[in-house]
């Protein structure tokens, strides 16, 4: 009977201890399992976080647009006193160019119709060729008021010299204002120097 008591009490405290045992190295397990879980979880969150902030760093700035060109101002006309270049010849120092000096007949003046008169310009001769006596006084365009269509020169212009060109004109049978414009032109048939007539016929 002792006998059997001992035996069972052995096998009794054999159980528990290889039970704890077995209970310790599954507890182990359990934890290092929780550990790696717990691990895998944190990493799949930092992976997450990291997608998160990449996605914020792809985003494009709005950008400020460029501010809109003012216009340059408009240029006013400029009065006829400023004489433009030979379309041919076309820079300023070449060979046909001219400025204004004076004029008799101012703009506007008052005239009755059939009244004459005479139109003259004072020019210079700013350019580097002479006009030679095969230049001449042109009319070009507007209302010729019974002036000739073309008058020579009667000397030679060298470059710097002045010279008056003239014109006998008639004023207009009808009331209104007429403007007539005329050029110098070259022996060669180019057009240079702008200069007009204006008057009112009443």
């Amino acid at each position: 009977m002792k006998r059997s008591i001992l035996i069972l009490s052995s096998l009794f405290l054999a159980s528990i201890i290889f039970g704890g045992c077995q209970l310790f190295f599954l507890d182990t397990d359990a934890i290092i399992a929780t550990r790696v879980a717990e691990a895998i979880d944190e990493k799949f969150a930092e992976m997450e976080s990291d997608t998160t902030d990449s996605s914020d760093v792809s985003a494009q700035p709005t950008y400020t647009p460029y501010p809109t060109n003012t216009p340059y101002p408009t240029q006013t006309q400029q009065p006829y006193y400023s004489y433009g270049y030979s379309s041919a010849i076309g820079t300023p120092g070449g060979c046909l160019n001219a400025i204004f000096i004076s004029e008799t007949i101012p703009d506007n003046t008052i005239y009755t119709a059939g009244d004459g008169f005479v139109k003259s310009w004072t020019i210079q001769n700013t350019g580097y060729c002479d006009w030679n006596t095969n230049y001449r006084l042109v009319f070009l365009s507007g209302s010729a008021m019974g002036g000739d269509t073309f008058t020579y020169l009667s000397n030679t212009v060298s470059p710097g010299e002045n010279v008056t060109l003239t014109a006998n004109l008639t004023a207009p049978s009808s009331s209104g204002t007429y403007h007539g414009e005329w050029r110098v032109q070259s022996d060669q048939g180019l057009n240079f120097a702008r200069f007009w007539v204006q008057i009112v016929v009443n």
